[in-house]
């Protein structure tokens, strides 16, 4: 299971609520491929980035929200 995010409600109103995050670390990667290719291809270096493969060599919490896009 990933983990989520701590956070405060500062308000909620029928189907939507407003929530303060702490800092927290975004990784992100643009891809050119097709969809299928690239999100394999973006995880993939994401993946490597998250358990260690950056400039510190420290593994990093993956945490959700995780999203991709076209």
């Amino acid at each position: 299971m990933t983990e989520s995010l701590t956070y405060s409600l500062e308000k909620k109103e029928d189907h939507f609520e407003i929530r303060r995050y702490p800092d927290y670390i975004l990784a992100q990667v643009d891809v050119e491929s097709d969809y299928d290719s690239a999100i394999g291809i973006g995880f993939s270096i994401l993946a490597k980035y998250i358990f260690g493969g950056n400039k510190k060599q420290k593994s990093i919490p993956m945490n959700t929200p995780v999203s991709e896009e076209k």
